[in-house]
């Protein structure tokens, strides 16, 4: 643990930090005091609007502006110091981080760029095959990294993916156009041991229930299972008014997911994030003849049926 994380421990004070309605009850919606009134909030002008996570995570949105996120890290948890090694790598090609700031000076804040969620890039920016599958390149690719650092991030999910439009990267600098991001490591765990070597943990509360009712999982294993189902309603999204997702899209999602077996020690279930990123730069790179024979496919099944 870094001398910062250290430090910010002996001074936690939270969270949540509420706001509270004229009669004393708490305003889930609203930001407080002492976040309205923040130093470092006047000092960058970042006016808090509302609350995306009460007591947690604050929102600063206005038009015409840079919108920005506020966090205030949980102590008990491992996020902080996290945040502080993704951070410290930020400008490696693999690394799917938010480019973030962590404030310092008293409990320690996170200030990042206020992104939108990949329903709204997939709308805005045009449901394409080659786009779908280099928003699960991307995926992959930021966990990948995140195993790398023996990091398992746990609560993989349509809420924690964040991606820039080109509006974003104008108003942020350090924010790619189009570049999909990993956030929230609230529950997040680093490990003693890598992929394929790490054995099954208890898993914290997540989002996504996991397969058979089980609490225990090879973490690592547990996110490559996350990232199957986020594709599963990417896919969703990719086809709204009927629009038919690729073939090789829908057979990887499933292959992500895998058939569970209950694995107490290493799982082999479901592919490691390294192996699903080759395999998937391997699709890409055939996606245009993998295109064709399903077209091809269909069209023959086509005039089966109506001979039939």
């Amino acid at each position: 643990m870094s001398i910062a994380t250290r430090t910010a421990n002996k001074s936690s004070d939270g969270p949540p930090w509420m706001a509270y309605n004229p009669d004393g009850t708490e305003h889930c919606g609203g930001v407080p005091d002492r976040l309205l009134k923040h130093p470092e909030m006047r000092r960058r002008g970042i006016i808090l609007t509302d609350a995306l996570k009460p007591g947690v995570v604050f929102r600063a949105e206005q038009d015409d502006e840079p919108s920005f996120v506020v966090k205030v890290f949980d102590l008990n948890t491992e996020e902080l110091h996290i945040y502080e090694r993704l951070l410290a790598g930020i400008h490696s090609p693999c690394n799917h981080t938010v480019p973030s700031e962590i404030y310092r000076d008293g409990h320690p804040l996170l200030i990042m760029p206020c992104l939108n969620n990949l329903t709204t890039m997939q709308i805005s920016e045009g449901r394409t095959p080659d786009r779908l599958l280099d928003i699960f390149y991307q995926l992959v690719e930021g966990v990948e990294y995140l195993h790398s650092l023996h990091i398992a991030h746990l609560d993989i999910c349509p809420g924690n993916v964040v991606a820039a439009l080109p509006y974003d990267a104008r108003f942020h600098p350090g924010v790619i156009s189009l570049r999909v991001y990993v956030i929230d490591f609230n529950t997040s765990k680093q490990l003693a041991l890598g992929p394929g070597a790490q054995p099954a943990i208890t898993l914290p509360p997540t989002q996504v229930p996991p397969p058979e009712g089980l609490k225990r999982f090879d973490p690592y294993s547990w996110d490559v299972y996350c990232l199957g189902q986020l594709f599963q309603s990417v896919i969703k999204t990719y086809s709204r008014g009927g629009k038919r997702a690729p073939w090789a899209a829908q057979c990887y999602a499933r292959w992500l997911i895998g058939e569970e077996r209950g694995c107490d020690m290493v799982c082999r279930c479901r592919p490691t994030a390294r192996t699903a990123r080759r395999v998937l730069s391997v699709i890409r790179l055939l996606a245009p003849l993998i295109a064709l024979c399903e077209r091809f496919y269909l069209t023959l099944w086509g005039r089966s049926a109506v001979s039939t």
